[in-house]
């Protein structure tokens, strides 16, 4: 890959994780992937932001929003209406061009009365996007030896 600012050669690092919060939402990834030139230019690595949205739509169950209505469960379409409760999942990513790598959430969950299935409320969805997105993001210098 060749670096947007400078056009060099950039090269894949990992470097620590980062954290945040967004919302009803806490997430921790645990290295974070960015693409590295030598005049030190960094860069989200390509493909992980999205890699990760991906993740966690197919790890982490969502519920069905009802307009007018409480959300429904995702599995069996009953309402919602046990309280929400603090839960962590942890989001393994995976992407062709990146180690696989864990993204840890601190995510409100309700749990279906008649199913049994937690799930995310649709209020805290999009809190869970802008988590992923600010852990990917490149916010830090490269280090320079």
């Amino acid at each position: 890959m060749r670096c947007d600012a400078c056009g060099a050669e950039a090269s894949l690092q990992w470097r620590p994780g980062s954290e945040g919060v967004v919302g009803t939402v806490a997430g921790v990834l645990e290295r974070r992937p960015v693409l590295v030139c030598p005049s030190d230019h960094v860069r989200a690595a390509p493909g992980g932001s999205d890699a990760a949205v991906t993740a966690v739509e197919a790890q982490l169950p969502h519920a069905r929003g009802r307009w007018r209505r409480r959300d429904a469960c995702g599995s069996c379409d009953a309402a919602l209406d046990l309280p929400v409760r603090r839960t962590r999942r942890s989001i393994t990513v995976g992407h062709a061009g990146l180690a696989v790598h864990t993204l840890h959430l601190d995510v409100p969950m309700t749990r279906c009365g008649d199913c049994g299935t937690d799930q995310l409320p649709t209020r805290s969805r999009s809190d869970l996007h802008g988590v992923v997105a600010a852990a990917y993001r490149p916010d830090e210098p490269a280090d320079t030896p």
